[in-house]
C-alpha cells in the first residue's frame, strides 16, 4: 500500500506519518491512535489532527463518530458523519437512557479508507468484544484516555470546519457540549461611525477589525464562530488560550489604530465566559447557543472601551490566573445581574497595559 499525505502547514510531518503508516500492520490502521503517533514524532496534537482531517478530505482515511456509554463504555451507536448524529441513545449493558454530550461520551476514530486497503472486519468485533470484556470485568469507560478524541476536538478544529463545510446537524438536532469558553469582541460606536464616514469606508473598516479578531482567534487556538455586525463570537476548549486571544487582538488592534486618522480610531469591549451550551447548526454553519453564550454578550456590554471582562469561573480557572497578573496588577471586581436573567454574577474588569509584564 502506498500513501501520500498533505498539508499546507505541515508537510514534513505529514511525510513521516505517511512513511510510517505504509509499514504499519494491518490492525494499526483500524482506529488510529494519532496522538500516541504524534508523541512519537513530536508532533503536537493540533497539528497531527489537522494532517488526518486533510486526510479524510483526500480519501486516504475514513472518520468514525462512536457514541459510548457516559456510564460503562460501552459502544452503543457509530455514524460515519456529524450529519447523523444522535442526541440520545440507550445502552443495553446499563438498561437506561442517555443523552450524548460531545466532550464527555463521543469520540472520533479515524481509520484507513477501504480504497486503499480492505481491514479485516474482525477488528470491530474484536474491539468491541474487548470493551464488553473490561465492563463485564469492572472495567469501565477503558476508552475514555487522554490519547482518545472528543466530539468536540472535531468540531472546533478549523480545518474541520473550512474543509467539510457541509458536515451540520441536521434541521433541529442538537449536541451539548459540557463546557467551552465562549469570547465575545464588539468593536464599539459603530453606529456612530457609520454617521461620520460614508457606508462603503466604515464597512470596510468594520470589516477590517473583526478579520483581525477572526484570525486572532483562530491563531490562538479557537474557532471563529461567527461575526454579527461589529461584533465576533470565537469559541476555545482551553480557556487559557481564549484569555491570551483577548489580550493578543486587544493589544494588536491598539497598535494598529495608532497610524490611522483619528476618526477611524477604533475601540473594542471583550466578554469571556465558560459554561455548558448547544452546538447546533444555523446559517448552514456550525454554532453554540445557550445561557453561556447570551451571558457573554451581556458581559462583554459591561466592557469599558479596549478592556476584557472575565466571569468568575475564568477567573478562577489557574492559567487564566497567571495569565492575568502577566497583563496586569489591576483587576476591578464587580457584583451585577443581568436583566432577565435570575443569577448573581461575579465579573472582573481586565485594563490590559501597553507593554506585558513577566509571569509572577
Amino acid at each position: 500500500m502506498s500513501m501520500k499525505l498533505r498539508c499546507k502547514m505541515n508537510q514534513k510531518e505529514a511525510d513521516k506519518i505517511a512513511a510510517f503508516l505504509t509499514n504499519v500492520s494491518d490492525r494499526l490502521l483500524f482506529h488510529i491512535p494519532l496522538y500516541e503517533i504524534g508523541k512519537a514524532f513530536d508532533i503536537p496534537r493540533e497539528k497531527i489532527l489537522d494532517i488526518f482531517i486533510q486526510g479524510v478530505y483526500d480519501g486516504v482515511f475514513i472518520l468514525e463518530w462512536i457514541y459510548h456509554c457516559p456510564t460503562c463504555g460501552h459502544v452503543v451507536y457509530e455514524a460515519p458523519s456529524l450529519q447523523q448524529a444522535s442526541s440520545q441513545n440507550f445502552c443495553t449493558v446499563c438498561n437506561k437512557v442517555f443523552n450524548n454530550t460531545l466532550d464527555t461520551n463521543i469520540e472520533v476514530c479515524f481509520s484507513i479508507h477501504p480504497r486503499l486497503k480492505t481491514l479485516d472486519p474482525a477488528f470491530k468485533l474484536n474491539y468491541i468484544a474487548e470493551m464488553g470484556k473490561s465492563i463485564q470485568n469492572g472495567k469501565y469507560r477503558t476508552w475514555d484516555t487522554p490519547d482518545a478524541i472528543k466530539g468536540v476536538e472535531i468540531i472546533q478544529n478549523n480545518l474541520y470546519r473550512e474543509l467539510m463545510r457541509s458536515e451540520v446537524l441536521i434541521g433541529d438536532q442538537v449536541l451539548p457540549l459540557k463546557n467551552a469558553t465562549i469570547l465575545f469582541a464588539e468593536v464599539t460606536n459603530s453606529t456612530k461611525l457609520y454617521a461620520s464616514l460614508d457606508d462603503r469606508k466604515t464597512f470596510s473598516l468594520l470589516k477590517e477589525y473583526t478579520c483581525i479578531l477572526s484570525d486572532t482567534i483562530e491563531k490562538c487556538g479557537g474557532v471563529s464562530v461567527k461575526t454579527i455586525g461589529a461584533a465576533v463570537m470565537g469559541a476555545f476548549i482551553d480557556p487559557g488560550k481564549a484569555f491570551n486571544a483577548a489580550v493578543k487582538a486587544l493589544r494588536y488592534l491598539m497598535k494598529h489604530t495608532q497610524n490611522k486618522p483619528i476618526q477611524e480610531q477604533l475601540e473594542i469591549k471583550i466578554g469571556l465566559h465558560s459554561g455548558s451550551m448547544l452546538a447546533v447548526t444555523l446559517n448552514n454553519r456550525l454554532d453554540y447557543v445557550g445561557l453561556t453564550v447570551n451571558t457573554v454578550v451581556d458581559i462583554k456590554d459591561t466592557a469599558l472601551p479596549n478592556e476584557i471582562v472575565i466571569s468568575e469561573a475564568l477567573f478562577n480557572n489557574r492559567s487564566v490566573k497567571r495569565a492575568i497578573l502577566s497583563v496586569t496588577d489591576t483587576v476591578q471586581k464587580q457584583q451585577i445581574r443581568f436583566k432577565g436573567n435570575p443569577d448573581n454574577h461575579t465579573l472582573y474588569h481586565i485594563k490590559i497595559q501597553n507593554q506585558s509584564r513577566k509571569n509572577r
